[in-house]
Order: structure tokens, then sequence, then C-alpha cells
């Protein structure tokens, strides 16, 4: 999708532009939403929100370098607002939101050889890092977001981003080799 041209064509009311938009990032906007909550109809109802408050134009769509990254971080405010209202969920504070992961292995990666001390390793990795460090991980290696664009999800200063993502990957390399916990990692959220 050219953005560009469609964030253009949007601004001038045009309906196959949004409907563009929907499509191409519902499905990561999806993704990235579970990650926080998991009520699935809290975030299909933030998602749906998001692109309503578009479209009417009461969020605007500024001229942006990456257009995910500010999908993203919308969607991400609407579900801390819709935690903080829901009367079901403790409000954390936007650092401890949770980023939900977890793996389950396919009868096809069982077969392709993956073995168990690779499976605990994953699974040991996973569980010391933070959930601000698998989403800094995620958003780096997964989305291909910026450092900036990583320090303004996170909230956090530009250098911050960078030293939490470099320590996330030391924290990795001492349990795991990164390339694979990049590629099992990375299948998890469904685009491999």
């Amino acid at each position: 999708m050219n953005s560009e041209r469609s964030q253009n064509d949007f601004r001038e009311r045009d309906d196959k532009a949004f409907s563009l938009l929907f499509e191409t990032y519902l499905d990561p906007l999806y993704r990235y939403g579970m990650k926080f909550v998991s009520d699935e109809n809290i975030v299909k109802d933030c998602i749906q929100d998001l692109f309503v408050k578009i479209y009417d134009n009461d969020i605007i769509l500024p001229d942006v370098q990456n257009l995910k990254f500010y999908l993203f971080l919308a969607l991400k405010n609407l579900i801390i607002n819709a935690i903080k209202k829901n009367s079901r969920l403790s409000y954390v504070s936007p650092e401890d939101l949770p980023f939900i992961t977890s793996y389950q292995y396919s009868e096809e990666e069982e077969q392709d050889g993956i073995d168990d001390e690779v499976k605990e390793q994953f699974g040991k990795v996973l569980s010391i890092l933070s959930p601000r460090q698998k989403e800094a991980i995620y958003l780096k290696f997964q989305m291909g977001l910026s450092y900036e664009e990583i320090s303004q999800l996170l909230g956090i200063n530009y250098q911050s981003a960078r030293n939490l993502i470099h320590r996330t990957i030391s924290k990795i390399r001492e349990n795991i080799d990164f390339p694979i916990f990049l590629l099992l990692f990375l299948k998890e959220f469904g685009n491999l």
C-alpha cells in the first residue's frame, strides 16, 4: 500500500482508500492489541473505535513517516483507556502493561525437528523477559519500527529504547542463539 497516496486520498474522504487502510492494518492491529489484553472483544472494540474516530475526523491522520506506528500508538492508548474504564480489569500503568506471549508448537514444527532442548531454552527466555522487553523486541524485529518510534510507544526516551533493546538481546543471547530465538518469536506472531 502506498501510504502517502492513501493518506492523501483518505483525507479527501475516498472510501476506497479508507477500506484499504482498514484492510491493510486490521490484522497487525488485532495481533498487537491482543498482546495487552486477552479479551478479544475489548481489542476489537478499540480497533473499531480507532477507525470510526479516523473516519469521523476525530483523529486527523497527520503526515507521518510510518502510518503503522501512528495507528499502533493510537490503539495502545485506546486499550489503556478501555482497561481504565473496565471494572472487570484492574488498571495498570502504561509501564506495567502486560505483553502477552504464548507459543504452541505445531505438528509441522514437531516433525521439522525442533528439539526439546531448543523449546525449553525458548520457553525459559520468554519467561525471563519482562513484558516491556518482549514488546520492544516485537516492535523492532516484527514491526520494523525505529528506535524513535519504539521510544514513543513505550513512553521512554530514545537512548532508553536503544539500551532496552540492547540489554534484551544480550539477555536472550545468554540463553539461546539469537537467530533461533527470533525465528521462533516471529513465528509466534504469525508472520512466518
